[in-house]
């Protein structure tokens, strides 16, 4: 409010646009609300209070009894989750999700034990599937998809513990909803369309079905017809199941600010404004950030981080380059370079004002919070070397030229490293230093002349262990390991894009035309006395 008011003052004085640039800022007190063991303390004491409630449903035991169990049983679950999924126990917002998932898995299932015999009464049919086999795949499903697929697989060990404890402890009923919310989290791993999460579903019916015949679970010595009545229930219970999920992914998405590659699929879109705007507005540009994108997959699929995440981000990485596309290389004109009416300071400040103006682009049309994270971290806190160096030069003809006309030192301007460095923060995930690695490597391979597998080798190592040097991927969560397969990654991509070509016979014209100029040369006298042969054919 109050920058608003100042903004508007400067406006009338005439000493300002009235205009207030859009920022992503950091906010201080999410990451106290995140972090914070008090919210995480309380998370874990409301989803043990709910978890006996559910239990204590239409249940004739000991209200104690159930409270004791419940306060255990979460305790067995804080110890899971915070030994075997770091990433959860890490945010408070990711525990709430998944408690949200697997409580709300307990209660249809629950609902399910109780409401399932009065439902076979008034249908007046048979139906041999314990209907709650297939709910048991929804947490998993879910949590897969959201947060990583080891949640999935602790899921459906929380969903499989709570039915055998508060619901039934038929052992074959355990270990098959287990089996299923199992087969749940592994099929639901990489999801990428809506259609994959239909065939999981399906495949978690089959999976279903399977442990039902074999572990028994209301199923013994079925007959034909049993067979196929429960082979058509526990199908279409597998799909209804992925179409719950499907319908719930948005809403839970837009509630936790999460981003399934469901999601990001939809944002690699090349038919998006910006992109659009790249594309004919920046031509080099966009060439340049597919490029990116293909390097940045490869990279990602290699080291297993999110590969549909780095693509998605690496379309949009450069759109700052839309406010002033002329003054980048790849989009250059050589006959009518701008920078050579600039100093290298204010060329500097060009460059590195493209990562404000994608910032900016990226509000405005309601791009994602981790892309905008890419846009500000590609270039790090690295230097605008070129113009720095550019700049040194001038200081150090400054100096001489003042030798001679007396100029002093002080009136000399200063060089300062801070005035060519991109203001950042370094990358601060895999994905986003793998973008910035690959927009990095993209842009040096095209000044390689005659590329060579030793030399696109000899340049992907110097980049990354400049970077490392440099401290740009100290936050990145990238190990020595993975730099390595992403180096080997990059080359081998470098080189198929950079691969040379067959050198096509010259038409039969081309042909004609050298034979013809053979033959007149031979045909040419021989030089006169006094003049070399180099002579003569300079004045042919």
């Amino acid at each position: 409010m109050f920058r608003w008011y100042k903004v508007k003052l400067l406006a009338l004085k005439g000493l300002g646009c009235g205009k207030v640039r859009r920022q992503s800022t950091d906010s201080e007190w999410l990451p106290i609300l995140e972090s914070s063991p008090i919210i995480k303390g309380l998370i874990f004491l409301l989803a043990s209070l709910i978890i006996y409630r559910i239990a204590a449903w239409s249940n004739t035991g000991e209200p104690f009894e159930f409270i004791i169990l419940a306060f255990m049983v979460t305790a067995v679950s804080v110890a899971v989750i915070a030994l075997a999924i770091r990433e959860i126990w890490g945010s408070n917002q990711l525990l709430l999700l998944f408690w949200g998932c697997v409580i709300f898995n307990f209660l249809l299932n629950k609902a399910t034990h109780l409401y399932y015999p009065e439902f076979i009464e008034r249908a007046e049919v048979a139906l041999p599937v314990p209907v709650l086999l297939v709910p048991a795949a929804l947490a998993p499903m879910l949590t897969c998809i959201l947060i990583s697929r080891y949640s999935g697989f602790i899921a459906a060990f929380l969903v499989s513990l709570f039915g055998n404890l508060f619901i039934d402890s038929t052992p074959g009923i355990f270990i098959t909803s287990l089996l299923t919310g199992f087969a749940a989290a592994y099929f639901t791993q990489k999801i990428r369309r809506r259609s994959d999460l239909i065939m999981a579903g399906f495949r978690v019916g089959l999976v279903g079905l399977i442990c039902a015949l074999i572990l028994g679970g209301g199923l013994s010595n079925p007959g034909q017809g049993e067979l196929i009545l429960a082979a058509v229930w526990a199908i279409s219970l597998g799909v209804l199941t992925s179409f719950v999920v499907g319908a719930i992914l948005p809403i839970l998405e837009w509630l936790f600010d999460r981003i399934t590659d469901i999601s990001w699929l939809e944002l690699s879109d090349l038919n998006h404004p910006l992109l659009k705007r790249l594309s004919a507005e920046a031509p080099g540009t966009y060439h340049h950030s597919l490029n990116v994108a293909n390097l940045a997959e490869a990279g990602a699929d290699a080291i297993e981080a999110n590969a549909t995440q780095c693509r998605a981000c690496a379309y949009f990485h450069d759109i700052g380059k839309l406010a002033k596309p002329d003054y980048f290389i790849e989009n250059l004109n050589p006959d009518n370079n701008p920078h050579d009416n600039l100093s290298p300071n204010m060329s500097a400040l060009v460059i590195i004002a493209h990562v404000k103006e994608g910032v900016n682009l990226a509000l405005k049309h309601h791009l994602r919070q981790p892309i905008i994270d890419v846009i500000r971290e590609h270039h790090g806190t690295s230097m605008v070397y070129y113009f720095y160096r550019r700049a040194l030069q001038e200081q150090e003809d400054a100096r001489e030229g003042g030798k001679i006309t007396g100029m002093r030192e002080d009136d000399i301007p200063e060089v300062r490293q801070e005035s060519f460095r991109y203001p950042g923060p370094v990358p601060r995930s895999k994905e986003s230093a793998i973008v910035s690695l690959a927009d990095s490597i993209e842009s040096a391979s095209r000044s390689i002349k005659n590329p060579t597998a030793q030399k696109i080798e000899s340049l992907v190592k110097e980049i990354i262990d400049n970077r490392v040097e440099d401290g740009q991927l100290e936050e990145s969560q990238l190990t020595f390991n993975e730099l390595s397969i992403l180096a080997r990654q990059f080359t081998s991509s470098i080189k198929n894009m950079l691969h040379s070509r067959i050198a096509y016979p010259k038409e039969k014209k081309e042909r004609e035309r050298r034979e013809s100029s053979i033959q007149n040369h031979e045909e040419r006298p021989e030089p006169a006395t006094g003049q070399s042969s180099e002579d003569a054919q300079a004045t042919a």
